[in-house]
């Protein structure tokens, strides 16, 4: 019989290990995050190989896989030329969207009768060039750190592929008991399929995204179309609150670059057009219960996970809180947590709610 003392204890012990992981995962983060990134980039490419492996029994796994790596880089090298010569052109163009700000805020000072009112006044008061050079300085260093550790995350993308041959033998060593070491795999292959449906949902939605706001954008005269373009596809994965800033980045330079008040109405129209109705009928058909988070959940996760990780912690939040929900439905003392977490109490993810073994002795 578990006393009134014996619940406070566990209790309190739970509280302080949470604590200590949290305060492990942030002082641990420039070694924990490349690797965790590395992770989830081994899983796009092993899932994207095996899928062309699917396609035909005459497809070896070899060269699904030389395909897929060779893409996944492609992709990468391209992204940095699209920054590079984009920073080019926004320097080149800087003297005429100054101009442009110019007339946009003395067209507000005639219509609201603030005859002080100039962007340079303005950016004095309230600092406008400072915050945005901020926030584009975030976006700038969260992409240049992940390049910068480019080849650290290659090297262990490289040797999660040399050791995946070994992962079956490592977990018969790891659980010598038949019925532990079965549910282990259970768990471990509920959590791939998850993340795997997940990141590949995701990439698919933001693709279809990217393509119809791309032509929008191009259509409309955007300037620097592909690299809005990249800037909404890799915005599309962070939860809730990256669809948003997709649509609100590339109208805030619409709005410095045309003059007319109506096609910046149309883009913003097409971007937010495109992200609602994808968003609301594609994705929750072909996402389904992979997640199975609360939407509090979801935004607390991007909360936490951004303070600890930075970007890559913005970008992985979702899938690394659904790891650990169905890690912790595994044990008694802390399933009420997974429980929480989940959207529809079923933090196993099998659609019976009830967990899957006897449950695992805890503290």
């Amino acid at each position: 019989m578990i006393t009134t003392n014996d619940t406070t204890i566990r209790a309190t012990l739970l509280f302080l290990a949470g604590m200590a992981l949290i305060a492990l995962l942030y002082l641990t983060r420039e070694l924990l995050a490349p690797f965790a990134l590395a992770i989830f980039i081994w899983l796009i490419i092993d899932a994207f190989a095996r899928w062309m492996d699917n396609l035909s029994p005459k497809f070896p796994y070899w060269l699904a896989l030389t395909i897929a790596v060779s893409v996944v880089v492609g992709l990468m090298i391209g992204f940095v030329f699209v920054i590079v010569d984009t920073v080019g052109d926004v320097v080149k163009d800087a003297p005429r969207y100054e101009t442009r700000l110019t007339e946009i805020f003395s067209w507000i000072a005639d219509k609201t009768g603030q005859e002080n009112m100039s962007f340079k006044t303005l950016n004095e008061n309230f600092k406008i060039t400072e915050k945005i050079q901020g926030g584009l300085g975030t976006f700038a260093a969260t992409v240049q750190g992940v390049l910068s550790e480019f080849f650290l995350i290659a090297l262990y993308v490289v040797f999660l592929f040399a050791a995946q041959s070994s992962f079956p033998k490592k977990m018969d060593d790891l659980f010598p008991i038949e019925g532990r070491r079965l549910q282990a795999a259970k768990v471990g292959e509920r959590i791939r399929q998850s993340i795997e449906k997940y990141l590949s949902v995701q990439t698919i939605i933001s693709l279809m995204q990217t393509i119809i706001s791309y032509v929008g954008m191009t259509a409309l005269g955007l300037d620097n179309a592909l690299f809005w373009a990249l800037v909404i596809f890799v915005l599309n994965y962070i939860p809730i609150v990256g669809g948003l800033f997709a649509v609100l980045f590339p109208v805030l330079f619409a709005i410095v670059q045309f003059e007319s008040i109506g096609r910046v109405a149309i883009l913003a129209g097409v971007l937010f057009g495109a992200q609602t109705i994808i968003g609301n009928t594609v994705q929750p058909k072909m996402m389904g219960d992979s997640m199975n988070l609360s939407a509090l959940v979801v935004i607390l996760a991007l909360s936490v996970w951004s303070a600890l990780w930075g970007g890559v912690g913005a970008f992985l939040s979702a899938p690394l809180t659904v790891i650990i929900m169905i890690i912790l439905a595994q044990f008694d003392t802390t399933r009420w947590i997974a429980v929480l977490l989940s959207a529809d109490g079923n933090p196993d993810m099998d659609g019976d709610g009830v967990p899957d073994s006897q449950p695992v002795p805890s503290l």
